[in-house]
């Protein structure tokens, strides 16, 4: 499990989804608020925030098994916000 700290912006994001927002600007949707995101890198971008530790892994446990959509290859991630 990765644990973003910090990114290359001046500004301070008001919450986690801006913050989700600003880092990961190809991304397609984020949706959700909260410190732990599930990301998936398959064909599209998107990011989905938790409020859980549990509810993230849950999440990426249920995109591991079914996969993420169309031409999914397994490029998920779960990553803590710690700004």
């Amino acid at each position: 499990m990765k644990v973003y700290r910090r990114h290359y912006c001046d500004r301070s994001h008001r919450s986690y989804r801006t913050w989700a927002r600003c880092v990961w600007r190809r991304a397609e949707w984020v949706v959700g608020d909260g410190p732990y995101a599930t990301v998936a890198y398959c064909r599209v971008l998107t990011v989905e925030l938790h409020q859980t530790l549990e509810d993230a892994q849950a999440a990426l446990e249920l995109i591991d098994t079914t996969a993420c959509g169309g031409r999914c290859h397994g490029n998920h991630e779960l990553i803590v916000i710690a700004r």
